[in-house]
């Protein structure tokens, strides 16, 4: 990477947070004074208990950690950090007789650098720079990767999960089953909006686009918040319904749901909108396939929109 694309991250690390720690006062000042003197947040502890406290609820950059302190060594102090700010660049002040503690560090703290103290102030604030711009790549590849993730998985007109990612979770609902005895099982269940192409031609493509966002809100409101909710396909939503307790029985919790969003009219775009949906589950038992319960689950959607629709059915 060329110096001038190097100046980009070094812009952005010039406020990043650094967290000091070392039992001696006047170690923590001096690396206070180094840092600072650099544009950088510094945070300094004599105490590493301390430090671990206040990294549970707050986020630094940077961990500068003495190896030899009284109430915890540098390496466990930062393995312990490990578990809280996996994401946190560490590095390691040791002496000369700690080779034995500092390959501990590295192996169970993953620490990133270590230096022998004392220290040479260019030195650290090279090496410091160095890490955090290391750490920018390395957050910015971690957000893109993230959101590549998530678009991936949602469904781009509603926000729901999509069919892809609802199969996903059916799937791995599969390989555990029910295992908690007096559970109901879980289930798949498809619905989709009746007479949803009278819908559109009463209303328009644009508005139909809306009540289609409409519905995924309307199931989120009636549903549990571990219940995954996804838009499978044009006007068919998917449920992977979580257990429930057995008296509250499948053929109750989607009649609710479809009683709900057809209890009252709504209104889109200044337009006034009637919702009714057929709904069709089948339980999901261990070693299913999921394609296999989706194809189930859509047989007996269609044969309930046979029947009549705005009605419900549960597949054998």
């Amino acid at each position: 990477m060329s110096s001038l694309d190097n100046s980009r991250y070094l812009d952005r690390t010039e406020a990043a947070k650094i967290l000091c720690v070392d039992d001696e006062e006047s170690v923590v000042n001096s690396l206070r004074r180094v840092l600072r003197s650099s544009h950088y947040e510094v945070i300094g502890f004599t105490s590493a208990p301390e430090a671990l406290k206040y990294l549970e609820s707050n986020e630094v950059d940077l961990i500068v950690s003495d190896m030899r302190m009284p109430e915890m060594r540098g390496d466990e102090f930062l393995a312990k950090t490990m578990s809280i700010t996996p994401n946190t660049v560490r590095i390691l002040l040791t002496g000369y007789s700690d080779f034995d503690m500092t390959v501990s560090a590295i192996n169970e703290g993953r620490i990133h650098r270590y230096m022998s103290k004392p220290w040479d102030n260019s030195e650290l604030l090279a090496i410091i720079n160095e890490e955090l711009v290391q750490k920018q790549r390395d957050d910015e590849k971690r957000n893109y990767d993230e959101l590549v993730k998530s678009l991936t998985a949602t469904d781009p007109l509603t926000g729901l999960l999509n069919r892809t990612a609802l199969m996903e979770q059916v799937e791995a609902q599969a390989i555990v089953g029910t295992a908690l005895p007096g559970v109901a099982p879980s289930y798949l269940i498809l619905l989709d909006v009746d007479n949803f192409s009278s819908i559109v031609e009463s209303v328009g493509p644009q508005t139909s686009e809306d009540v289609l966002k409409l519905v995924g809100r309307l199931l989120s409101f009636n549903l549990r918040s571990g219940d995954i909710i996804a838009r499978t396909e044009d006007d068919e939503f998917g449920i992977m319904l979580n257990q429930y307790a057995p008296e509250d029985c499948i053929n109750g919790i989607m009649e609710r749901v479809r009683m709900k969003l057809a209890s009252r009219s709504y209104l889109v775009r200044n337009q006034k909108v009637d919702i009714q949906i057929t709904l069709a589950a089948k339980a999901i038992d261990i070693g299913d396939d999921p394609e296999e319960l989706y194809k189930v689950a859509k047989k007996a959607l269609k044969f309930a929109k046979s029947e009549g629709k705005n009605r419900s059915e549960i597949a054998d």
